[in-house]
């Protein structure tokens, strides 16, 4: 499944980001240095991407609501 999620990496902040949740193992909060929280994904092949998108939000979509 993919999920369209918000990218909250700095010189990209609200650009969309495709994410395919079979390569993803986790997702864990993290407060950048501006104190912006983002969340990690991780992925498989030691890929993560910062996302603007809460936990419970990404598990929301995940789940198709």
């Amino acid at each position: 499944m993919l999920l369209k999620l918000t990218n909250a990496t700095k010189g990209r902040i609200g650009e969309g980001l495709i994410l395919n949740t079979e390569m993803i193992l986790s997702f864990f909060e993290h407060k950048q240095e501006d104190g912006t929280d983002v969340v990690i994904a991780y992925g498989m092949n030691g890929n993560s991407w910062e996302v603007s998108e809460t936990i419970d939000e990404i598990m929301e979509k995940a789940n198709g609501n």
